[in-house]
């Protein structure tokens, strides 16, 4: 952890990516906000998280580290959608091994949280990051998520501040879609991935540089309807004066899985 906080001093903004046994509820394409919602509480309340990539970097895009972190809580009697487990399973996703050699959610976060306490003006960035986000509040908290979407908005500019998601940018942006996955997105921006895809910390690490790409060339991105703002003041200096602190309440069709080896603590 002492590697993270001392990379936090020059590296303020954390992509993040997680993986998660997926959702336990089927959610309609014409759902209302709040049925989504309520689907993704249900979930995530019931479930525990696997993996977290964490990947620092700066308003140039400099990349600070990249950590990828298996938890041991998941075990084999917990809430799980059993497709989305057979993914991770097929992508090289070894449970047992996480639940000997990973470390518990309790402690890594609480440390985390005062790690970050510390740290003023953090951003963080997610692809398609509702269950992301949702997890990271979760497990700051270690309560169930608030009872409905307004409060839980409140609860993340409360709690982490300032929120992108590339998917939504990408739908603003000219020339892009917010149809398009990370790696096609990459591949649109002339980024070329650094690991395997499907691992967390290869997934928040490419979704660090697509961000900063996106950042020099969109310049109209908007709030838009199904966008959330959180209303918090932008960092002094603001990095990227033309974009706004976003989070898009979409939901990943399947969980957004990605796979990670270890990461070591000290």
């Amino acid at each position: 952890m002492s590697l993270i906080e001392d990379c936090l001093r020059n590296y303020r903004f954390i992509a993040i990516d997680t993986e998660f046994p997926g959702s336990l509820r089927q959610t309609s394409q014409d759902a209302t906000d709040d049925e989504r919602y309520n689907d993704m509480s249900f979930s995530v309340d019931r479930t525990k998280l696997i993996q977290l990539g964490l990947t620092l970097f700066d308003i140039n895009g400099r990349i600070g580290g990249t950590w990828e972190i298996n938890f041991s809580d998941f075990g084999v009697d917990d809430a799980r959608n059993e497709k989305s487990i057979e993914f991770l399973r097929r992508n090289g996703l070894d449970l047992r091994k996480i639940r000997e050699e990973g470390i518990g959610i309790k402690g890594f976060f609480s440390e985390l949280f005062w790690i970050l306490k510390k740290t003023r003006n953090i951003t963080w960035v997610t692809f398609h990051g509702y269950y992301d986000i949702a997890y990271l509040l979760k497990c700051f908290t270690g309560e169930d998520l608030p009872f409905t979407s307004e409060r839980f908005s409140k609860a993340v500019a409360r709690i982490l501040g300032s929120v992108y998601d590339l998917k939504v940018m990408a739908g603003r942006c000219l020339g892009l879609s917010s149809r398009l996955g990370l790696e096609s997105l990459a591949h649109e921006l002339g980024l070329n991935r650094v690991g395997t895809a499907h691992h967390a910390g290869s997934d928040s690490e490419l979704t660090a540089r697509v961000f900063a790409k996106m950042a020099k060339i969109c310049n109209n991105v908007q709030e838009s309807e199904g966008v959330v703002s959180y209303g918090l003041p932008p960092p002094p200096p603001p990095p990227f004066p033309l974009l706004r602190p976003m989070f898009g309440p979409y939901f990943p069709p399947s969980g957004g899985f990605v796979l990670m080896p270890r990461v070591s603590m000290s």
